[in-house]
């Protein structure tokens, strides 16, 4: 047929591939999976159109098949192309070719598996084909290249509220998973009785309290590229203390982790990071807190690979232990929609489509200068794992880098006279190293939610969740908002103002403000007035001076030119201390204090 077809391709579900994660590795292969099942649906889509690349695809716009095909490139699970084959011919073939390569990736992991334990595999192939979400809506393509597009992605939110909900073809007596409680474990219940905690774990990838279901074994077992490629969160809470080992301390990181041989540790907890530290090698984080000792020994030998930890940590860092704490990044780009909505030809599409990829591509450099590990980058859309003193600077980095890559696609906003461009909105989620993952990425959703809350966007968002007190969560504009935080910092880093600060001025906001009703001027003169006499008998920590009057200054000013409430002002100190004990733990060197101007944005 000659008509021109616009089509539309959802794959999904984003949320199981994705956030349903126990381990780092469940959250790393998930995102990997979901790209590499939209590239096979684009290389079947470029298939059908005669191999056409630049002309069948519009989003993504890679230049050829190769750049497609890279490790590097990813896709997200949205897909516009157009074709002039029959769309049910079209979405058909792409339907089947996904499915194809679902099935290639997970019977090489099942098959890897039946060699060495038993499950129930009929059952977790049948979950498998049965998680894939496949949608395709087409519309003729005119000559009015925005018209069509509208008209194809309202078809698409249509068809995604119209779903089948078929009987479940596997379901029995058996243990839900642990990952999303939704599908019937795999694992025979026998394996848990018969088999050794490190027995479980070599043959299932599952720790004794852990219940998998087909998805669960598949991202476990799924192979990757050349090979895993991602640090566990407790390595990452741990990079501030590994940034200070140097070749010095190499004969004391040989002395414990021959230790921990000797002792018996399992082979599968030494030489597990992808990238080698220059010093601690290819070992993981998690040996550097006692909590996750326990993992691996029990009883004497346990007493004794703390001891030999609590040696290691006196020799190398004065007795200081790993920050517990690591940090969740999501970012996410501003007014994209809008923007995409402004090109007016498939031309112009394809190349905002190119510059996104471009971006895509620029970010796993940057995430690893700061000592992250990326999970997913898709045009975008961000989510990495940093290390909490190093997250906003990166969290900036990938503001600027996708500010600049976005700035050909300005556009006059709805007044005429205002220019809008892409920007991109972060939500950093700080969390314990041992929290659940899937609330930590809840959290993580939540703080992003927040920086897109933010008028005209553009904006950072930080939140907190500590193992005791209450969740924070703070933020505003880029320029402003970071700056403000990146002084407070400092200033706990320098002992420049006392720990209890953030404390005392919550219990002031407690008392006179009341939350969701602004204060009025005379109220918030009063509360000014009171953050002032506060601070004025504070000392700085450790007694032993009172807070400067420049700081004190700097304070109110602060407080009045960006009419923060106390209640906010606490919560940002909260946040700032945090991150000023995780920058003091990498480097206890004093750091200087930036002048008022640039703590005022």
């Amino acid at each position: 047929m000659d008509a021109v077809h616009l089509m539309v391709f959802h794959i999904g579900p984003v949320q199981e591939f994705i956030m349903s994660a126990r381990r780092s590795r469940d959250l790393w292969f998930g995102s990997w999976l979901l790209s590499e099942l939209s590239k096979a649906a684009a290389e079947e889509i470029i298939r059908q159109n005669g191999g056409d690349v630049e002309w069948s695809l519009v989003f993504p716009a890679p230049q050829d098949l190769s750049e497609l095909q890279s490790e590097e490139f990813n896709v997200a699970n949205r897909i516009i192309a157009r074709t002039r084959k029959d769309p049910t011919e079209i979405g058909e073939a792409v339907r089947t070719r996904v499915l194809a390569r679902l099935r290639e990736i997970s019977d090489e992991a099942f098959s890897r598996v039946e060699k060495v334990a038993n499950f129930d595999r009929s059952a977790a192939e049948l979950q498998v084909d049965d998680l894939l979400e496949f949608f395709w809506v087409s519309c003729p393509l005119k000559d009015d290249y925005p018209r069509s597009r509208r008209r194809a992605e309202s078809l698409m939110a249509a068809r995604k509220v119209t779903r089948d909900f078929p009987a479940s073809k596997w379901a029995g007596p058996v243990d839900k998973s642990s990952l999303d409680g939704l599908r019937e474990s795999v694992i025979p219940r026998d394996a848990y009785r018969e088999m050794s905690d490190e027995e479980l774990w070599k043959k299932y990838r599952v720790a004794r309290g852990e219940r998998l279901c087909g998805v669960g074994l598949l991202k476990r077992h799924g192979r990757r590229g050349q090979g895993d490629d991602f640090f566990s969160t407790s390595h990452i809470a741990a990079m501030p203390l590994l940034e200070r080992l140097n070749t010095e301390h190499r004969g004391a990181v040989d002395k414990y982790i021959g230790t921990l041989r000797d002792l018996g540790i399992s082979s599968d907890a030494l030489d597990t990071v992808p990238k080698a530290h220059s010093v601690f090698g290819y070992n993981d984080g998690h040996l550097l807190f006692s909590e996750r000792l326990t993992e691996f020994f029990s009883g004497e030998r346990l007493e004794q690979a703390q001891e030999a930890l609590q040696n290691f940590l006196e020799e190398c860092f004065d007795g200081d232990r790993p920050f517990p704490y690591y940090a969740i990044l999501h970012a996410d780009g501003d007014h994209m929609g809008t923007t995409i909505a402004h090109q007016e030809s498939i031309e112009k599409h394809r190349a905002l489509s190119r510059r996104a990829s471009s971006f895509a591509q620029k970010v796993n450099p940057i995430v690893e200068s700061f000592k992250g590990s990326l999970i997913y980058a898709g045009g975008d859309d961000v989510l990495a794992l940093l290390p909490v003193h190093r997250a906003i600077e990166c969290a900036l980095t990938l503001a600027d880098t996708f500010r600049q890559q976005m700035s050909d696609f300005a556009f006059s906003g709805a007044e005429g006279d205002l220019l809008v461009q892409p920007t991109l909105s972060v939500g950093i989620a700080i969390v314990h190293h041992l929290e659940p993952l899937s609330d930590a990425l809840q959290l993580a959703r939540e703080a992003e939610v927040y920086a897109k809350s933010v008028k005209g966007k553009n904006a950072l968002a930080v939140a907190l969740r500590k193992r005791s007190g209450s969740e924070k969560t703070v933020g505003g504009t880029w320029g402003v908002f970071d700056w403000r935080l990146e002084w407070f910092v400092k200033l706990y880093s320098n002992d420049e103002i006392p720990s209890r600060l953030a404390y005392e001025l919550r219990a002031l906001a407690l008392m006179l403000e009341h939350p969701g009703e602004p204060p009025d001027d005379s109220l918030k003169q009063v509360l000014r007035q009171e953050v002032k006499r506060i601070l004025n008998r504070k000392r700085t920590e450790g007694g032993s001076r009172d807070v400067s009057e420049h700081i004190i200054q700097e304070f109110m000013d602060i407080v009045s030119k960006h009419d923060l409430s106390i209640r906010q002002l606490a919560d940002e100190l909260t946040i700032a201390q945090e991150l000023a004990l995780a920058s003091k733990l990498a480097a206890p060197s004093k750091q200087g204090v930036p002048s008022g101007k640039e703590a005022n944005g």
